[in-house]
This record gives structure tokens, sequence and C-alpha cells, in this order.
């Protein structure tokens, strides 16, 4: 065997050990750096959801300058828990980082920024991102920046429309039955029906059997020093003897001052339940001043007043 022979053996062997090493060296260590990964997911995701045990990574992407850099699916074993996105935008003046968690409605629960890298307009930017919690997610999410000249206020706003068409391309869960909770997993609405009364939209669904579920939504003033009008949305679930066995306030549907406000008005709106819908009486919303959320409880207790008209007739 000649010399030449032998060093090309030598090179080949050497490199048969060395792409060896690199595939052994892989199989062992990607899966620590994988678990490494997934546990420090996990570990983000357990400050946002309760009894998170699983996730599932969505595919990664950049969308007219926004890019997305974590994009989840988030279980509690096989029941789903909701989704957690972060995205990224760069400017000439920094950057700006956000992360917020979204639940299996497509409402936002959380929202902050993991990084703030501008100029000016640092506050305002800020309390605008705020005004996103108990928003839906989508492309078409409302322009929080609707008439500001600040550069970062608008590419905000520009993130979070691209983060909604990020969000509206990915697998989505199965959302469960609304009235589940009412009225069990075999319900059936036999008779939906629409009409208008008092200023107000209500929408009539015969649930077979078991009874009824109403909508309504309804303008009213939510600024005492103010005579602009929102929109509410108020869902009541009767059974057969005219008792209140659900009440829900759908956060996306609520156009009144949120916060500690929409707190207040929830409360009032649970404080139905219960209650036989022919007993609700006028004067329960409390007078001006003496309650948080006055005119969303005065709006709320006259769409319940509504309805009654509407179930008595």
């Amino acid at each position: 065997m000649t010399k030449a022979v032998k060093s090309i053996i030598t090179l080949a062997v050497v490199a048969i050990l060395g792409i060896g090493l690199s595939i052994g060296t892989h199989f062992i260590f990607n899966p620590i750096k994988e678990e490494r990964a997934k546990q420090e997911t996990l570990s983000i995701l357990d400050d946002y959801f309760t009894g998170v045990t699983d996730f599932e990574a969505n595919k990664l992407e950049v969308i007219e300058g926004v890019e997305i850099l974590r994009s989840v699916r988030v279980y509690k074993n096989e029941d789903p828990l909701g989704y957690l996105y972060e995205a990224n935008i760069t400017n000439d003046f920094g950057n700006m980082k956000v992360r917020l968690s979204v639940d299996v409605k497509d409402v936002i629960q959380s929202i902050e920024f993991l990084e703030l890298n501008q100029t000016m307009y640092l506050p305002q930017t800020t309390k605008m991102l705020e005004t996103y919690v108990l928003s839906k997610l989508s492309t078409d999410i409302f322009d929080g920046a609707a008439g500001a000249t600040s550069i970062s206020k608008n590419d905000l706003s520009h993130l979070m429309s691209m983060v909604g068409l990020h969000h509206d391309r990915t697998d989505k869960f199965e959302i469960q039955a609304p009235y589940k909770d009412f009225y069990g997993d075999d319900y059936v609405i036999s008779n939906t029906e629409e009409l208008s009364n008092s200023g107000a939209t209500i929408k009539v669904e015969t649930i077979e059997g078991l009874g009824v579920v109403y909508t309504i939504t309804k303008s009213g003033i939510y600024q005492t020093d103010s005579t602009q009008e929102k929109s509410i949305t108020l869902v009541l679930a009767l059974n057969n003897d005219n008792k209140i066995i659900g009440v829900l306030l759908p956060a996306e549907l609520y156009n009144h001052t949120k916060g500690g406000f929409m707190t207040s008005a929830m409360e009032f709106a649970q404080s139905f339940k219960d209650m036989s819908l022919l007993d609700v009486t006028d004067g329960n919303a409390g007078a001006t001043g003496d309650v948080v959320a006055h005119n969303s409880r005065t709006l709320i207790e006259d769409m319940v007043l509504i309805v009654q008209g509407v179930h008595i007739s």
C-alpha cells in the first residue's frame, strides 16, 4: 500500500469519525437544548395562564417590518387555554417589543412592553398599549393611534395590526358552545329571532326544552361630562321558570370605559344572576356619584328591563 493511499484512507477515517462525532453530538445535546428552551417558554406561560402544561409553536414570520418572535398555542393537558405572542418593530428611534396573552375567544387579556426604546412620548405610548387589553385580536383591531402624530404610536398601531394578521393565520382553537356553562354540552338552539326595541337590538335564541337566551346591545352615555354614547352588549340566559341562570358582559363588545369602571359594571351585571327576570325593578344602579361606573350600570339596568318587557310580551 503506497503512502498516498494510506493518507487517503487516514483522511477518510478522520472524516468519518468527524461526521460521526458531529451527528452524535447533535443527538446528545440537541434534545437537551430543546428541553431547556421548552422549559423557558413554559416558565413564561405560567405567568399568564393558570395550570399550563404544554404548548405548540406556530411558524414565526416577518410581516411588513414586524417580527413575530414568539407564537404559541397554550394547553392545560388537552384543554386549550389561549395564545401568547411576542413581536418587535424597529424604526429610526429604536425599537418596540411587546408580549401579549390572548384567550381562546381571541380577546387580549394582558399586554406589556418588553422593550421600549424610543426618544419621545414614552408615557403616551405605554398608555396607548394598555388600551388594547380586552380588545379582540385581529387584523382589524382598532387603531389606537387614530389622529396621533407620534411615529412611535403609529408604529405601535401597525405592530398590533400585524400581530392580529399573524393571529388570523394561525390554527385556531375550536371555541366551545357559548352557553355550555348554562345548559350543558348537548343543548340545541331551536329558533333564533332578531328584533329592535327601545333603541336596542336584541337576539332571542330559544334553547330547546331548557330556556331562552337574550343578547341585547344598546348605546348610552359613558362619561358624565359628555353626551357621547357608546354601546354595551349584555347576554342573559334564562331557564323555563324565568330564572336568570347566566349573565355575560363580553369584554370585546364592551365599549364603555374599561379598567375599574368595567369591573364595577360586570359585578353589577352579575347581581341579576339567580333572580327571576319578572322580579327585576328599576332603581338598582345606584345614585350618580355614589357608585363607580354609574352610567354603565344604569345602561345595563335599562337593558335588563327592556329584555323583561320583550320576555313578557
